[in-house]
């Protein structure tokens, strides 16, 4: 009797767990993803593909504290400089899609890769979930103030009648695209530098050993403004309400040349719906927001914005629009 009794106690207990272990995981089941309602519950991490003080990373820096304050964690800068972005976008594409790895990235990684590698680590439209657009910048063509060519007509002249005789360093693939097109439409022959960035570059030209340096209008606004050195003409089609003495290009001489940049912020493939809205609503609020704002239009960064297919979409256009462009150059990578 007593067998029989605890075998018919163990019975029922084993049916009770069972049927609270259904419960419960039926419970569970028609409950949200924690992910996307507890978002984020830990810092985030922002991978940029420039070094302490380049152009993206400055800007990276005036986002990640507001960025921050409205998603109510930390935004952390991991600097991944090198190989046109690439290293910095593998990184991002083999990340977790939880939303707490993002990548910042522009025009010349992201968009100009394919058509400057034969294999890359990622596929830049599979492997990444479009966050949103952030700003567009135009190229500048500085010059040491104390000592650089006057004007660009200036340098076009010099470079025309010896060529290779003036030394353009460059950081990236646009601003070297843009000085590749200005050789095609002028005529002239430059000595093309490639560096890692302007932390390495500045110092060469107002050394003496470079004779000019182009780089984004957010780079290279405080260096103008300091005095040190000087803008003599801006990629894109109208004057930059930052730079309003520095000519553009086409007003030089060279009707129609434009070409500028877009930032944007990505993540990894596959990251929840709920998590892309959010981030995508507060990078929206925090472009909005009067200081950043402010502080982006001051370098002369157009603001952007908006929905993550928008920066889709910039992404496919100048893959085809600017991708044949860099293999008609014959531009390789450094």
């Amino acid at each position: 009797m007593g067998h029989t009794h605890s075998a018919s106690n163990t019975r029922g207990r084993g049916l009770a767990v069972a049927s609270l272990l259904g419960l419960a995981l039926a419970f569970t089941s028609c409950l949200p993803a924690r992910a996307d309602t507890d978002y984020p519950d830990k810092p985030v991490r922002l991978i940029v593909p420039f070094p302490p003080g380049g152009g993206g990373d400055k800007l990276a820096r005036v986002l990640a504290p507001t960025l921050g304050e409205l998603l109510k964690t930390s935004v952390i800068i991991d600097n991944r400089a090198g190989a046109n972005g690439n290293i910095a976008l593998q990184a991002v594409a083999k990340s977790r899609a939880d939303g707490y790895t993002l990548g910042l990235t522009l025009t010349d990684h992201i968009a100009l890769s394919p058509s400057l590698y034969d294999k890359l680590p990622f596929d830049p439209v599979k492997d990444f979930q479009p966050i949103g657009l952030i700003a567009s910048t135009p190229y500048v063509f500085t010059v040491d103030a104390a000592s650089g060519a006057a004007n660009l007509a200036a340098a076009i002249a010099k470079a025309k009648k010896d060529p290779g005789s003036v030394s353009i360093g460059y950081p990236t693939v646009s601003p070297l695209l843009a000085t590749e097109l200005l050789q095609k439409q002028s005529g002239a022959k430059f000595n093309l530098i490639p560096y890692r960035g302007i932390a390495q570059g500045m110092p060469d030209m107002l050394g003496g050993r470079l004779d000019a340096w182009v780089g984004t209008s957010v780079t290279m606004r405080g260096f103008i403004d300091g005095g040190k050195v000087r803008g003599i003409a801006v990629t894109s089609a109208q004057r930059s309400p930052a730079l309003p003495g520095v000519p553009t290009i086409a007003e030089s001489g060279f009707p129609g040349f434009e070409l500028v940049s877009w930032y944007g912020i990505v993540a990894p493939a596959g990251t929840p719906a709920a998590i892309v809205a959010t981030l995508n609503a507060r990078l929206n609020e925090t472009l909005r927001t009067p200081d950043v704002k402010a502080r982006l239009e001051a370098d002369g960064a157009l603001i952007l914005g908006g929905a993550p297919e928008q920066l889709a979409r910039a992404l496919r256009a100048d893959m085809d629009r600017l991708g044949p462009l860099v293999k008609a150059a014959g531009i390789k990578p450094e």
